[in-house]
């Protein structure tokens, strides 16, 4: 394999060295041995450039670093939201460090903070920036997007307002893992979450395990989930909550896939005089998943409610959304969370329009989601540990993202510092 590192990517590192300020001279940190995505499936190990530290940002060592499902959608597929990777870049946006230096205005931090790292840098002057939505920046940089090198570095560099501390006591791990947190703050707040309500959702991967958990924070009545997975389910069964010592989540069902109803599609065509059937196959798929929903809603005792207050679609899984707009109650918001490979999907439009749904997307986080993430974990309302069921040094990068492609973990977690 052609070796990434050549004559200009070489120059342009020994330049940055040469404008590092003295303070990051000084220190002698070892090589940045970063871990890239170079195509499908093939990641490489080896040093990149250390960033320059600029007067407003702060140099972090990195030291856990979480395994997204974008990450995945990167690594198994070669790029995510139908963006290819193109030139290998860093990945990882999941990270949490130590402060090595901080810039010569920063008054914010000092060497030794513990820090969560905000993978999104927004351009803070666009339309949407300055209407408070710099989740959706028309020009934003996010860690391990294609072009944009990401966190799976020994160190890093980003500016401080983007590196919330954190409480000493947070374990590493931990704190490589409040990137999804805070995820789940912005759910709660898309989805506008409150006390006493119910709460479906599809997806009992890390997303969906931490939307448990934020909800049964904001006091749920009623938390049910599904997976396709009996593996899944059973985690989730087991997820309990650092309040009261039971489950999080009230019900939890293993669902399996709708019928292929596209297999057993008919040409339409009439016989006998007879009138011509205008349901298409979504609709029989939909008309499927009312009968499984209705039979759930009876059988956790939410029938006479019609459905639940709220839906969170977690797996990006064109099924789960049919199931899910068919458990929404009349009124109810239905959330877009999850990601699948492709661009389009059979949605019910009809009984969207009927139950008068709140239909809602979401990217990322928002301004206040990280420190909010940071208080709910320091106050205890919430536990993320149990989720962490996989660690790897980084010299082993390219066997924590095969551990996650294959399915049996729940959350992974990459050792920044071990590279040996």
């Amino acid at each position: 394999m052609t070796h990434i590192d050549d004559h200009a990517t070489h120059q342009h590192g020994k330049s940055l060295q040469q404008q590092q300020p003295d303070s990051v001279k000084a220190l002698g940190l070892p090589p940045n041995t970063s871990c890239l995505l170079v195509q499908t499936r093939t990641i490489l190990l080896e040093p990149v450039p250390l960033p320059l530290l600029k007067p407003d940002s702060v140099l972090v060592r990195v030291m856990a670093n979480g395994i997204c499902g974008s990450d995945m959608h990167s690594y198994l597929s070669g790029g995510v939201g139908g963006r290819p990777i193109g030139a290998p870049s860093v990945m990882g946006h999941e990270a949490a460090g130590i402060v090595e230096a901080v810039g010569a205005d920063v008054m914010s931090h000092v060497v030794g903070d513990h820090v969560a790292i905000e993978p999104g840098l927004p351009c803070r002057k666009c339309v949407n920036c300055k209407g408070g939505r710099m989740n959706i920046c028309t020009t934003i940089r996010y860690c391990g997007t294609p072009g944009v090198h990401g966190t799976l570095s020994r160190f890093y560099v980003l500016p401080a307002d983007m590196a919330p501390k954190i409480p000493k006591t947070v374990p590493w791990d931990v704190a490589g893992s409040i990137q999804p947190l805070a995820i789940g703050v912005q759910i709660g707040k898309r989805a506008d979450l409150r006390a006493h309500q119910t709460v479906a959702i599809f997806g009992c991967g890390p997303i969906g395990l931490i939307t448990a958990a934020v909800a049964h924070a904001y006091s749920a009545r009623r938390i049910i989930a599904f997976d396709i997975k009996p593996s899944r389910v059973e985690f989730a069964k087991s997820y309990k909550s650092p309040l009261t010592g039971k489950p999080i989540i009230d019900h939890v069902f293993q669902i399996d896939s709708l019928p292929d109803v596209f297999k057993h599609e008919t040409n339409g065509a009439a016989t006998n005089g007879a009138s011509l059937d205008h349901t298409t196959p979504g609709d029989k798929a939909y008309m499927v998943a009312q009968e499984r929903m209705d039979a759930i809603l009876q059988e956790v005792g939410l029938a006479d409610e019609g459905g639940v207050d709220r839906v969170i679609e977690a797996s990006g899984a064109q099924d789960s959304m049919l199931h899910g707009v068919a458990v929404c109650n009349d009124g109810g918001v239905y959330l877009q969370v999850g990601l699948g490979h492709i661009q389009t999907n059979i949605f019910p439009t009809i009984a969207v329009t009927n139950k008068e749904l709140d239909v809602r997307g979401i990217t990322r986080y928002t301004a206040s989601c990280f420190p909010m993430a940071i208080e709910m974990l320091g106050r205890g309302v919430v536990d993320i540990a149990p989720l962490i069921t996989s660690r790897f040094p980084m010299s082993r990068a390219k066997d924590a993202f095969e551990t996650v492609a294959a399915g049996n973990d729940i959350k992974v977690i990459i050792r920044n510092q071990e590279v040996e």
